[in-house]
């Protein structure tokens, strides 16, 4: 039996009602789909929102993605330095709805090793930017310009990349000016909540004005909004 074959039939467990049946089926594909295929690593940061749904109707579910979670943790402040690792950690919290629990983690694995922490800065920083430590963030977050500029040319680049594959009704382009408008709102975010709220105006014109296609530009714009405050501030 293939690792695809196991998640379809813990899927159709878990829609059945057969609830032990489907934990049993996704804590085995979570934890060994990736030596069946590598290319399984979107499908089991998938499973873990359908793990998080099946943990509504049968709570033992959330009790075992916690422990896994738990060991996780446990393994890198035990010094595993393993970023996908870290990954987990953000992805399971994320599901379960408790970035809170990413953001004390994050600060813990500084503490105990902070060569490693400051590798997975990035990953933890939309915690950081929730718990509204933006002191923290502001230490951890690239100098805003370039980072805004280097992220402005990924999503040119992304954008052309798309324009040259056949059409697919998927939503691709939305997608990467999603990604882009959420990361600069972040820096934008930090920025404010530091108190520097013209440098925060400044690169918002930046990151709109970097764009060069017009209805690309539209949209950054629109999802940027005229100002960001920060919550708390």
């Amino acid at each position: 039996m293939t690792a695809l074959t196991r998640f379809a039939d813990a899927e159709n467990a878990m829609y059945d009602g057969r609830h032990d049946e489907a934990l049993q089926g996704f804590a085995w594909f979570y934890q060994n789909a990736l030596q069946e295929d590598p290319a399984l690593e979107e499908m089991r940061y998938y499973l873990v929102g359908m793990w998080a749904e099946l943990g509504q109707a049968y709570p033992k579910a959330l009790e075992v993605l916690r422990a896994i979670r738990e060991d996780k943790a446990k393994a890198l402040l035990a010094g595993a330095n393993e970023r996908e690792v870290f990954w987990d950690i953000v992805i399971i919290d994320a599901e379960l709805g408790d970035t809170a629990a990413t953001y004390q983690f994050y600060k813990a694995l500084a503490a105990a090793h902070p060569v490693f922490a400051a590798e997975c800065a990035l990953i933890a920083m939309p915690a950081i930017v929730e718990a509204q430590d933006y002191a923290l963030a502001a230490k951890l977050m690239p100098p805003a310009e370039p980072f805004v500029r280097e992220m402005a040319r990924v999503l040119e680049q992304d954008i052309a990349a798309i324009k040259q594959r056949p059409y697919s009704p998927a939503p691709e382009r939305r997608a990467e000016i999603v990604t882009y408008v959420s990361e600069v709102r972040r820096v934008l975010t930090v920025l404010a909540g530091n108190g520097e709220a013209d440098e925060a105006a400044s690169i918002r014109t930046l990151a709109i004005n970097l764009i060069k296609s017009p209805s690309v530009r539209r949209d950054v714009a629109a999802g940027l909004g005229k100002r960001t405050t920060a919550r708390g501030g």
